[in-house]
């Protein structure tokens, strides 16, 4: 991103080991923000969505740290987001991802773009004046539902949220910890959370579904209740019978 030109924001919230604060120190294009811990997710992205705001641009995209791209997804996205201006206007995000990419001589198409309810951050650009008025992302969660959260709020304050399924060059999965499942002829890629983790998100998501309540918006509490009962039976699954139908490798 660098090297073609491109302002990076980077929150950290794994300070102590320094390799980002090292990676930052002497590169002019490089903002290095954290709050001295791990503060959660929430807070990194209202962060530097914030100061990308206050520093006068119109969007920033987000990455997770385990997200691959290359130069021809930056490209893309940029110029994706130049083609359709009028966006800005009634959306708060768009989601890039590759899930139907096969072609990149097809990565245009129309077809590929259609608004959705839930998207998550990574590969997601963000129309930051309209972020300002949802008053950012939310602290109140601390990793899981933080995506969603923001979908919510966004839905409350009447913007669009789109998903562009064809992207070169992006990968959200050869990263991750998925271990390979196959049940039956299909292949799933799961994993085991701690239980730590499972309490945070079920506890996330029991906040979330209120909120939806309260704010009427009950099509999108039913969408996070069956997440929540897939989340909880695949947990349950990993750990039982799930040695059964692992890959090996």
């Amino acid at each position: 991103a660098l090297i073609l030109g491109y302002p990076v924001y980077v929150y950290d919230n794994s300070p102590e080991k320094q390799n980002s604060k090292e990676f930052a120190k002497n590169r002019g294009n490089v903002v290095y923000l954290t709050c001295g811990k791990n503060a959660g997710l929430g807070l990194g992205m209202a962060s530097v969505c914030a100061q990308a705001y206050y520093d006068q641009y119109p969007a920033l995209v987000f990455f997770d740290q385990d997200t691959v791209f290359n130069e021809h997804t930056l490209d893309f996205i940029e110029g994706y987001f130049s083609n359709n201006i009028d966006f800005s206007e009634n959306y708060s995000a768009i989601q890039f991802n590759a899930i139907n990419f096969l072609n990149v001589n097809e990565h245009n198409e129309i077809k590929h773009f259609k608004n959705v309810s839930l998207a998550i951050n990574s590969g997601s650009l963000f129309y930051l004046r309209n972020l300002q008025k949802l008053n950012w992302h939310s602290d109140k969660y601390f990793v899981d539902c933080v995506d969603y959260e923001f979908c919510l709020n966004s839905q409350i304050h009447g913007y669009k949220i789109g998903e562009f399924s064809a992207t070169p060059g992006f990968d959200h999965s050869s990263e991750q910890d998925d271990v390979v499942y196959d049940v039956f002829g299909r292949r799933y890629l799961l994993r085991a959370y701690s239980l730590n983790r499972i309490v945070d998100s079920t506890t996330a998501s029991l906040k979330l579904i209120f909120k939806a309540s309260f704010y009427c918006r009950l099509r999108f509490g039913f969408d996070i209740v069956k997440l929540l009962t897939v989340y909880i039976a695949t947990q349950i699954f990993v750990r039982t019978v799930g040695w059964f139908f692992k890959k090996r490798i």
